[in-house]
């Protein structure tokens, strides 16, 4: 999945490579602040989905990400 998230990115928002992952790496940093001050909701991963254009299957790209 995490291959298909740039495409599905430029496809929901009609942006480029380059942009889609500016956008994932906007939002990636966003969760993580969020993270780092202990207030992290499962409804923040959807909300980065929903602000991506994304279905919420790809949260499960933010829980692996958010893992390290």
């Amino acid at each position: 999945m995490t291959g298909s998230i740039i495409p599905a990115i430029c496809s929901s928002c009609s942006c480029n490579s380059g942009q889609a992952q500016e956008y994932l790496d906007d939002e990636t940093g966003n969760l993580r602040e969020l993270r780092d001050l202990g207030g992290l909701k499962y409804s923040d991963m959807e909300t980065a989905c929903d602000n991506l254009g994304l279905e919420h299957d790809y949260i499960e790209y933010f829980m692996n990400a958010l893992a390290f």
